[in-house]
C-alpha cells in the first residue's frame, strides 16, 4: 500500500510518497522535529491520519489491553 506524508512550511506545502506504514510514520515525525505544522498520512484508502493519531493505532491495535498506566500487583 502506498502512503502520501502532507506537511505545511511557512506556506509551502510539501509532500512524500512512502510505501510502509512505518516508513511513513518515520517521515511524519521527522517533519514533526523540523518544526512543520499539519502532517498528515493518508493511506490508499484516502484515509488520513496525525503521527500522534497513527502511532496510538500501531502500537496499541490488537494487543487486547488498556493504554492506562499498568497497576502494581498485590504481594
Amino acid at each position: 500500500m502506498s502512503f502520501t506524508v502532507t506537511a505545511r512550511h511557512h506556506a509551502r506545502d510539501v509532500s512524500f510518497q512512502r510505501g510502509s506504514l512505518l516508513a511513513a510514520l518515520e517521515q511524519a515525525l521527522t517533519l514533526a522535529s523540523a518544526g512543520m505544522e499539519g502532517i498528515l498520512v493518508r493511506d490508499g484508502s484516502g484515509r488520513s491520519r496525525t503521527p500522534a493519531e497513527l502511532s496510538r493505532e500501531l502500537f496499541t491495535a490488537g494487543t487486547g489491553r488498556d493504554t492506562a498506566a499498568p497497576q502494581p500487583r498485590a504481594a
